[in-house]
């Protein structure tokens, strides 16, 4: 997660895009990921699925070789690792469901 200035959110998403396509989303062990920006433009989050906790350790260390202090530039970053608690999945119900709001 990343809190930012609401003038800097999209910046720091074009920023976490482009590092996704560039290396971020090769890095071995990455299942799949979703960047998710507030509505009131003060964080970006980035819900991502990995194999074990040292495919994530291994994100950050590639992160941080450049692309983590480019996103420095608008925002703050706090990551986490998650354990899932629990998981709803209504997908296979036949709801229209919406890839980017902004597509």
């Amino acid at each position: 997660m990343f809190s930012c200035e609401p003038g800097a959110q999209q910046q720091l998403v074009d920023t976490w895009i482009r590092a996704t396509e560039d290396v971020l989303g090769k890095v071995p062990g990455i299942i799949c990921s979703a960047l998710h920006r507030s509505r009131d433009g003060t964080r970006v989050v980035n819900y991502a699925k990995f194999k074990s906790a040292e495919a994530w350790e291994n994100l950050l260390r590639v992160g941080r070789s450049h692309w983590f202090a480019e996103m420095d530039k608008y925002g703050t970053k706090d990551p986490h690792l998650f354990d899932v608690c629990q998981t709803l999945d209504r997908s296979g119900e036949g709801e229209p469901r919406e890839k980017n709001a902004h597509e």
